[in-house]
């Protein structure tokens, strides 16, 4: 895990605690949550009478989606930037730069093309030609810390670039016109996700607390 994904899931945890500040209704949630802890003590309580768990039961379903529904509305606008940023945190926190020595494969989807790489990336292999899929594949070797960018030029003299990184270097972002070539970069070590949701969580109750701390007894 590095400083920036901290700093980053920090940031969206605090986000996090606006967002539902501001879309919830809190006294409702509390109710809501209030209730199915008694639901759940019913069940424990009344074990003994089925007809009374059934009853605590379908009430535990009904309070359940009332809670659900009292969230939507900021679950729904944290998820759609989310939805958006997890491909650039994926590339940039789920994928390792190149390993020095190894190979990994270039893949343009078009039909034709010239590979050029930065120094230090070497190219091993003609191009091998898909048809099937519109795809054309070579073979690289990295042979030094890298990070730069390699390109594509096409028969019309038209150019596509891809940034590359073989090393200790940190990926860049994908920006959109790098879509059409793809590196089979090998997945790091460590899922980023865990990391990013943890410290999230635990940004947005720090935050929630330092908001409303507990009264001194």
């Amino acid at each position: 895990m590095t400083a920036s994904l901290a700093a980053l899931s920090a940031i969206w945890g605090a986000l996090a605690v606006v967002v539902f500040r501001r879309f919830t209704n809190r006294k409702a949630i509390r109710a809501d949550i209030n209730r199915i802890y008694a639901r759940l003590l019913e069940i424990r309580l009344y074990s003994d009478e089925p007809s009374l768990v059934w009853r605590a039961q379908k009430s535990l379903i009904l309070d359940n989606l009332k809670f659900l529904a009292g969230i939507a509305p900021a679950v729904l606008i944290m998820a759609a930037p989310f939805a958006l940023l997890y491909p650039q945190l994926d590339a940039i926190y789920g994928t390792a730069p190149l390993q020095i020595g190894h190979t990994a494969t270039v893949t343009f989807s078009g039909n034709s093309g010239t590979l050029q790489t930065p120094e230090g990336i070497k190219i091993e292999t003609e191009p091998v030609k898909d048809s099937a899929d519109n795809q054309i594949s070579w073979r690289i070797r990295a042979l030094e810390q890298v990070r730069g960018t390699l390109s594509i030029t096409l028969p019309n003299g038209a150019t596509r670039t891809r940034s590359i990184a073989a090393g200790t270097q940190i990926l860049a972002p994908k920006r959109r016109n790098e879509s059409s070539i793809a590196i089979d970069y090998p997945r790091t070590e460590t899922p980023w996700l865990p990391w990013f949701l943890l410290i999230s969580a635990i940004a947005a109750t720090a935050v929630h607390w330092a908001a409303h701390p507990a009264p001194l007894r």
